[in-house]
């Protein structure tokens, strides 16, 4: 299977980001990702300084965010078409952490920086499960925190969501997940970063759910863009979901809501006020990230309710 390294990596999405390989549509492909910088090595525990220091550096940019690999030219794609990316197996470091270090959008406001002060921990990940501490583990339930294309316009910084995908921070970006995100330029230009081994709604520390990095092997395909679709668009086994990022986060929502109706519209042959009072019944919605630049809703429909078209 052909990989991708990190060797490369852009810390925005940009159209002006030089390819650093291409792809074929319809085959398999590896990425490797990079673990974002971290706490400094001489704040780690000793004992898992040497496996730290194994993934990341203290020479990665401070100030930078995100890495994300790439960026991957897909041949055969142009402007109008939708870029279809379906996950594979994902595959974590063995280390992973979390941290707080300032003020974000979910904390209260009696929690503030000067009463919490900086915050971190650095976890082994073993055996499916992450230490946490002698008493609790968690089960790894990786995703990909940034999946995205070049914008049509602007470069963003890899903090950023948009319609382009990007720092969306969405725990269903996973194996078995097909996600579908808008072309704007020859080539898709696609970015793949910010692996977690697991994160809880809102992201509310800032520093993420367990940051680490790996492996994911991606199969990718085109298509012509549905017509009403503007934002990025999930499936999996269960559910169609629809994603929206903005500030407030309640205009994240009504995006999202909007791009729900549009999707059972074109594609469930309901009417619009059908759609609205379907969704009432059965819609599911949270949001997945409260500390980014824009917060991200995500909407889910479990299949068992749609009709068979």
């Amino acid at each position: 299977m052909y990989t991708v390294s990190k060797e490369i990596l852009y810390y925005e999405h940009s159209k002006n980001n030089p390819p650093t390989n291409k792809i074929k549509p319809k085959t398999w492909f590896k990425v490797e990702t990079q673990m974002n910088r971290g706490p400094d090595l001489s704040k780690i525990p000793s004992n898992l300084r040497k496996i730290y220091n194994n993934y990341r550096s203290d020479s990665q940019p401070t100030d930078k965010g995100n890495p994300s690999s790439g960026c991957i030219y897909i041949e055969d794609t142009k402007p109008g078409d939708v870029l279809i990316i379906h996950i594979g197996k994902i595959k974590t470091h063995p280390i992973g952490w979390t941290r707080y270090k300032g003020s974000t959008g979910a904390m209260p406001n009696y929690l503030g920086f000067s009463n919490l002060g900086e915050q971190f921990r650095v976890c082994e990940i073993t055996e499916n499960k992450i230490i946490w501490d002698n008493h609790t583990n968690f089960p790894v339930e990786p995703m990909i925190g940034v999946l995205g294309v070049a914008p049509e316009y602007e470069s963003r910084t890899n903090a950023w969501g948009g319609v382009w995908g990007g720092n969306m921070d969405i725990q269903e970006v996973t194996t078995g997940a097909k996600i579908t995100l808008p072309i704007f330029h020859t080539g898709a230009l696609l970015h793949v970063g910010d692996m977690h081994a697991r994160q809880g709604d809102g992201e509310i520390c800032g520093g993420g759910g367990i940051e680490t990095g790996g492996s994911v092997e991606l199969f990718v395909e085109t298509q012509k863009k549905p017509k009403m679709m503007t934002w990025p668009r999930i499936e999996n086994s269960s559910h169609i979901m629809t994603i929206a990022c903005d500030k407030p986060a309640e205009d994240a929502f009504r995006t999202a809501l909007s791009e729900m109706i549009f999707w059972l519209e074109s594609d469930y042959k309901m009417s619009k006020s059908d759609a609205f009072l379907f969704l009432a019944q059965c819609l599911e919605a949270r949001v997945t990230q409260f500390v980014n630049p824009t917060y991200t809703y995500i909407l889910k429909v479990n299949k068992k309710y749609l009709p068979n078209i």
